[in-house]
């Protein structure tokens, strides 16, 4: 079998000058006011890009050619073609012809076994911010240095957050991946460009008396809610007043639907659309397990249904404070029939929800800015202080790794070691 070296040898290649000739500059001729003052201009001197790269490939074929406004640039294009031969790796000419724009719609298609709600997150991305800029380019002609060029403008000339930024930079990436992966590009050119540092959003941790008060405000508000519906039905509780310290005294209710489910969220932390597509033959009151298979978001106006993030089924623990709740919630329904259907019977919808339901009773509890998803933290809060181990949270957390886990919450896990420091000592 031949060596790669002698291959390497047969590439011709060369770099020209397309606007000026091989001629001297004669005494007679007008100077073209170019550095390159020593030659003639040449009929396309000023016309399209200055420099031409070309070789005709070990292969054999056509020469090859690219356009480039410095020279620098066009013997940097020859050398990395000829690195290619040698690391045999050289894409063929016919597979770069084809734009970002055509590849990316075979990647969007690929897009199918994600969830509805990351799918649609990278196709906004893709629409709005990357083909806008790429979809007529050839891939022969994507170069690293215009990719971070572009990059960079995203914060400068459109603003966008460095978390923005780095989202459009991962859907650019795995474009140009699955361009390597089909042999039209060498290598991914995404890689290597300076991204701007993402600040972390801020975590909300509630403690267990702040819990206890959001769930009481759930709880009245869903009565009040009900009289308002019903008038006839019987009031709950007296006026709300405040106490000494300006805190809202809230009157105590029947325990709600509304009530249930955010305890459910805060203390299994499961992700808003698990808990909605949670069905009735999944919750397992003796072992106190919930079996997490799919979940469910709302898309575009419709309801969507899909595997879990990870696309990994799991076996999530609830506390004993839950079993007596969730039996009586469950009570007289079918094993397909969900635990927490709307009036309706389909999945609660989360922006309505939140809408109806949380934020009022964050307002009541005064526990504002508050989230559904930071009971998702509150839970990860309660159970490392807890001593739940990093793969304990991780596997109830259903994150795809242990390190995934400790960047989310390694703070807290921090906050631990004076606990063990502490118990070192009492040893």
């Amino acid at each position: 079998m031949p060596s790669a070296i002698p291959a390497v040898r047969r590439v011709r290649s060369n770099v020209f000058d397309r606007w000026h000739t091989r001629d001297p500059l004669g005494p007679d001729d007008v100077k073209c006011g170019c550095r390159s003052e020593k030659k003639k201009p040449s009929s396309r001197h000023g016309v399209g890009k200055r420099w031409t790269a070309r070789y005709v490939p070990a292969f054999g074929g056509s020469p090859i050619s690219k356009g480039f406004d410095t020279k620098a640039r066009a013997e940097a294009w020859i050398s990395e073609q000829m690195a290619s031969v040698v690391r045999g790796d050289h894409v063929a000419p016919a597979r770069a012809e084809m734009t970002v724009g055509a590849l990316a719609e075979v990647w969007r298609a690929g897009l199918a076994s994600r969830t509805a709600s990351t799918r649609r997150s990278y196709e906004s991305v893709l629409d709005t911010h990357v083909l806008p800029r790429w979809e007529g380019v050839r891939l022969v002609d994507v170069e690293h240095g215009d990719l971070a060029t572009w990059i960079a403008s995203l914060t400068t000339h459109r603003e966008l957050s460095p978390s923005s930024v780095r989202h459009v930079h991962v859907v650019t990436r795995m474009i140009l991946d699955l361009a390597v992966r089909d042999g039209r590009m060498p290598r991914n050119l995404c890689d290597g460009i300076q991204l701007p540092r993402a600040r972390r959003a801020s975590q909300r941790f509630l403690s267990r008396v702040d819990l206890a008060r959001l769930v009481a405000a759930a709880d009245y508000l869903a009565i009040q809610r009900d009289i308002a519906q019903y008038p006839r039905k019987r009031v709950a509780g007296p006026p709300i007043g405040q106490d000494d310290d300006g805190r809202n005294l809230i009157p105590d209710a029947e325990p709600s639907v509304d009530g249930l489910m955010i305890r459910t969220l805060a203390l299994t932390g499961l992700r808003f659309g698990e808990v909605a597509g949670l069905r009735v033959e999944c919750v397992d009151l003796d072992k106190r397990r919930l079996r997490i298979e799919r979940s469910v978001s709302e898309v575009g106006g419709k309801l969507e249904w899909s595997d879990t993030k990870n696309h990994t089924a799991r076996s999530v623990a609830f506390p004993r404070s839950l079993v007596e709740p969730l039996r009586e919630q469950i009570d007289g329904r079918k094993g397909g029939e969900l635990v927490f259907p709307s009036r309706s019977g389909e999945p609660i919808r989360n922006p309505a929800w939140s809408k109806r339901v949380f934020k009022p009773a964050v307002e009541l509890a005064q526990l504002a800015p508050l989230t559904p998803h930071d009971l998702r933290d509150t839970y990860a809060s309660l159970a490392i202080g807890k001593g739940a181990s990093v793969k304990d949270v991780q596997r109830q957390l259903g994150h795809s790794s242990a390190a995934m886990t400790l960047d989310v919450y390694s703070g807290l896990f921090e906050d631990g070691l004076d606990a063990v420091a502490d118990a070192l000592d009492g040893e």
